[in-house]
């Protein structure tokens, strides 16, 4: 039979056992969202540069005159393009740096122009 001074630590024993299950129910839990997170469908390359080139464009056109005047560079544009990107297709890059890098990408292979690079066909 239990004395009473061994009945709080089997309290404690019990106590202890139903957190470990409760913690192994969340952790569990957690494991699949975390793998259903993981293997959502990110778009494939050719869909990520029409993105940021849609971005980049957006943000020449609204810059058109200060561009043309020189007030207003290609890199602030891309710097702006690129927080245009991140806000719009937040899941697609962690920040505006992977953003900027893809967008310079399409400009140094298609030019920084935005007449050559935003009037190009998106499916090429």
């Amino acid at each position: 039979m239990k004395t009473s001074k061994n009945q709080p630590e089997s309290k404690v024993a019990f106590d202890s056992g139903r957190f470990g299950w409760l913690n192994s129910s969340l952790a569990a839990a957690l494991l699949f969202a975390f793998a259903g997170a993981a293997s959502a469908e990110l778009p494939n390359s050719s869909t990520i540069n029409n993105l940021a080139r849609k971005a980049y464009c957006s943000e020449a056109k609204i810059e058109s005159s200060e561009m043309e005047n020189g007030s207003v560079s290609y890199k602030q544009v891309v710097e702006q393009a690129s927080n245009r990107a991140l806000i719009e297709h937040p899941n697609v890059y962690p920040d505006s740096y992977a953003w900027k890098t893809k967008i310079v990408a399409l400009l140094d292979q298609d030019g920084d122009d935005p007449s050559q690079l935003c009037n190009r066909n998106p499916l090429n």
